[in-house]
């Protein structure tokens, strides 16, 4: 297969170098990349480098692309005189509706654009598939199996699930960033989030919830989030300094016990049950580049293993974006986790369009009824005696354009 990258950086060097050195796949070519150009040429001499990455859309090009997330992008960006973030989102808009298969590192975009990726990808038949540092983690996936059968599993019925992240740079973009992934892996402990409730730096005495947003967004050195997940269960994260380097904790306590991983940034994950029982990570675990190379290998080929697992990520965004309207509110953020798909965007475009139509309406009609009743002399203006066409026109409009849906209605 032949490979493009797109921004890179450390977590997608690494997909980068397994696919080279052991998965049997070429990198042609690398955009937006020049912060890791001295790696990338060691890893493929022949690469191209160059930021012309629109040249995507030729399928001879390349197979699929990684897509890091890389300061090169931003570097791009800024010279052109574009919010990265806004760049980042048209890249991949773009590409997924040219059905290019991407393997993206995550958090890759805000949640609102990654549902409208979504709804592109569902239209184009694209292939997206969401790479969570840890995720495929042999020792993770223990512990998955643990908390999975609940009462059955030697911990008993699970009472509490507490993730604690240690890391040097806690600022607003590294701990956001951090805490999107991490939801990703209590996703798959207590199920899709459903409630957010978020604990930082107290507020001013005397501030109004309900009042003004605040300017200047809260720090979240030390955050405490609470999640409650449709399994019912529900997990506390929460982050705090260390000296060393980056790592975390996952704690599982259960009625009969309780399960410790350890989660290292360069070394082995670890679990212990129970404090007796140590499972290590085996030599033959597949390596988790290893795993989604498989999972776009058979996207690609129409035999997708989990059709909606950029959609859980989109979803795993929106709760950690969920935090600042905690913090400012004080008080729980519920996400109702509601589709999102052209149909129903066109019927809350409607429904907005239909709620301002008969205001329009209301105020047309309040006018007429006010120029009337003073009997004012506009109403010798022809231009005055049409009132019943201005008010008729809009709304014949409106009625007509809920048929548009019908008209541009894809085959399923």
């Amino acid at each position: 297969m032949k490979l493009a990258v797109l921004s890179a950086d450390t977590d997608s060097l690494g997909l980068v170098r397994w696919a080279v050195e052991y998965g049997g796949h070429q990198l042609v070519v690398a955009y937006e990349s020049h912060v890791f150009a001295a790696e990338l040429l060691q890893l493929a001499p022949a690469v191209r480098l160059n930021n012309n990455w629109e040249e995507l859309f030729l399928e001879s090009v390349a197979d699929a692309v990684i897509i890091g997330l890389g300061h090169g992008g931003r570097d791009v960006a800024l010279q052109a005189s574009m919010d990265p973030a806004e760049h980042r989102a048209d890249q991949l808009r773009k590409l997924t509706q040219a059905a290019v298969p991407m393997l993206v590192v995550c958090p890759a975009c805000e949640a609102i654009v990654g549902f409208e990726i979504e709804m592109i990808r569902r239209d184009t038949k694209g292939v997206i598939v969401p790479h969570i540092p840890g995720e495929w983690r042999a020792a993770f996936g223990e512990l998955q199996d643990l908390v999975s059968w609940r009462e059955n599993s030697p911990l008993g019925t699970i009472e509490q699930i507490v993730f604690q992240r240690e890391q040097k740079d806690r600022s607003r973009e590294a701990v956001l960033k951090q805490l999107a992934r991490d939801i990703t892996l209590l996703r798959r402990l207590i199920g899709t989030i459903q409630t957010v409730t978020a604990s930082g730096p107290p507020a001013a005495i005397g501030r109004d919830p309900l009042g003004p947003k605040i300017k200047e967004l809260p720090s979240l050195s030390n955050l405490n989030v609470s999640f409650t997940g449709e399994g019912g269960l529900t997990a506390r994260w929460s982050i705090v300094p260390t000296a060393g380097e980056k790592q975390a904790r996952l704690s599982v306590i259960g009625e009969r016990g309780n399960a410790v991983l350890e989660m290292p940034n360069e070394a082995q994950w670890s679990l212990t049950v129970n404090a007796e029982t140590e499972t290590g990570e085996p030599r033959q675990e597949r390596h988790e580049a290893e795993v989604l190379f498989w999972q776009l290998k058979h996207a690609a080929a129409g035999e997708v293993p989990d059709e909606d697992a950029w959609l859980a990520v989109c979803r795993d965004q929106e709760a950690a974006e969920a935090i600042d309207r905690s913090l400012a509110r004080g008080r729980t953020i519920e996400l109702f986790n509601e589709s999102h798909s052209e149909e129903q965007s066109f019927k809350g475009v409607m429904a907005m369009g239909g709620c301002l139509l008969l205001l329009a309406a209301l105020l047309i009609v309040f006018l007429v009824v006010l120029v009337e009743s003073l009997q004012l002399p506009i109403r010798s203006l022809l231009i005055w005696r049409l009132w019943p066409v201005y008010l008729l026109v809009p709304i014949v409009v409106f009625l007509l354009l809920q048929f548009l849906q019908l008209a541009v209605k894809r085959e399923q």
